[in-house]
């Protein structure tokens, strides 16, 4: 198996996605944003989903040459109106007066509409911590998951993400979809022909099922039942009913080529600790000295920048097939 560094991956990322029609600037970071991915060991958003990327770029679901643009500010507000392109190219051009209002307001929004998939959370309120505020991000997804009690699709895995600053290099990150596991488990798990636990699915008349397939052809479920529908139902609000955006029952499929752009949303709320109090990340580290005395605790964000560090000492190993379908669906096949 072939192994690649993260510059390669960055490279190769880039320049399948300006085959394919992307512009320099979304190109550019969506490229970095899977390379950050893979540095972390998220392969099924990393390069196991360039795939729908570069589709989606081929049939214009998204926006191949899209100009985001700030459509409306406040004091502590930016609307970004992301023109069906990328999130992270709409996210770029207002974080920096995101980061600006949040030092000055104490806490700032910055709310992007027209949008397509946010790919891994934790990328954006990662940024956020290293700048050393706190934040929030919400993002809908097309639907994949019933309403507990329900029978159909009708959320997406609708994930949202918090991340804080930390005493050493690696931030606080918490990032996680309201689906009780992701959805590219059951594919995997229906690839493999092998079961899946109770719980995470239903069949197409609503019944529990361990069969991945049917459970691709029903539902899945929200985690932790009415709980993680609360949750799925509140992202869907803050990203989608808040900033005029599709919720995820309006959305086309994340996982097709069909129905145009998903026209989905992202809201991304900072606070700046330093604005509101004194010694946030002393006390912080003092919670977590306490968390992790004689147990066995890991906190969110140390094994994903333990992976970081693997992966940026040795490279990644990227299976030949997936570097043979990048390589086809970027030479126009």
């Amino acid at each position: 198996m072939p192994t690649l560094s993260l510059t390669a991956i960055e490279t190769l990322c880039r320049e399948s996605l300006l085959a394919v029609g992307a512009s320099e600037e979304q190109a550019a970071i969506v490229a970095e944003e899977i390379a950050d991915a893979e540095a972390e060991g998220i392969r099924n958003v990393g390069l196991g989903y360039i795939h729908l990327y570069l589709k989606h770029l081929k049939v214009g679901k998204v926006k191949p040459h899209a100009q985001p643009r700030i459509v409306k500010t406040s004091a502590a507000a930016t609307v970004v109106d992301a023109d069906f392109g990328f999130c992270h190219h709409a996210y770029m051009l207002g974080e920096a007066r995101l980061i600006e209002t949040a030092r000055e307001q104490g806490v700032a929004m910055l709310s992007i509409n027209q949008s397509s998939s946010a790919g891994v959370l934790g990328w954006f309120v990662r940024r956020l911590a290293r700048e050393g505020l706190v934040s929030l991000m919400f993002a809908n997804s097309s639907k994949a998951v019933a309403a507990h009690g329900g029978k159909v699709p009708f959320f997406g895995t609708n994930p949202f993400a918090f991340a804080a600053p930390r005493a050493g290099e690696e931030p606080l990150v918490v990032d996680m979809a309201t689906s009780s596991t992701a959805r590219v488990n059951l594919v995997k798990a229906a690839a493999e022909g092998r079961d899946i636990e109770l719980g995470h699915a239903i069949d197409a008349e609503g019944n529990p099922t361990t069969d991945p397939a049917a459970g691709l052809k029903g539902a899945q479920l929200p985690v932790g039942g009415p709980k993680g529908f609360g949750l799925g139902l509140m992202v869907d609000v803050l990203a989608g009913v808040l900033n005029g955006s599709n919720c995820s029952y309006e959305a086309s499929m994340f996982a097709t080529t069909e129905g145009g752009p998903p026209n989905v949303g992202q809201t991304i709320i900072a606070m700046d600790p330093a604005f509101i109090g004194d010694g946030f990340v002393p006390h912080l580290e003092t919670m977590f000295s306490a968390l992790t005395e004689s147990n066995d605790v890991r906190i969110p964000g140390e094994r994903r920048g333990a992976e970081r560090a693997k992966h940026e000492a040795e490279g990644v190993e990227v299976p030949e097939t997936l570097l043979e379908q990048i390589e086809t669906l970027a030479a126009g096949g």
